[in-house]
């Protein structure tokens, strides 16, 4: 988990395919396949992509990636576990 994950939540939650994203980040579908997926890590400037297109910050999206480390010991790291939580019941809600 970590980064990407974060990225896929921020994507789902904005109800986009990935696609779509693609298309409007000018980066190929199956580079963010791979970014969601744990296999490549996404540059800053990906993630400032992200951060832009979604009217968030790259802090935001860091600190919603730090909540899925196994690592939960820090205030900042509970609160931003408890943020992807509420992402992840969005989605499951949205799937069914």
């Amino acid at each position: 988990m970590g980064i990407g994950e974060a990225l896929r939540l921020l994507r789902i939650y904005n109800d986009m395919k990935s696609v779509q994203l693609s298309e409007n980040l000018g980066i190929s579908q199956s580079y963010i396949s791979e970014i969601e997926q744990g296999k490549k890590i996404p540059s800053m400037e990906i993630i400032n992509k992200y951060a832009s297109y979604f009217h968030t910050t790259p802090s935001a999206i860091l600190l919603m990636a730090e909540g899925l480390e196994k690592n939960p010991k820090s205030f900042k790291a509970k609160i931003s576990s408890k943020l992807v939580s509420l992402l992840q019941e969005l989605e499951s809600n949205n799937a069914e």
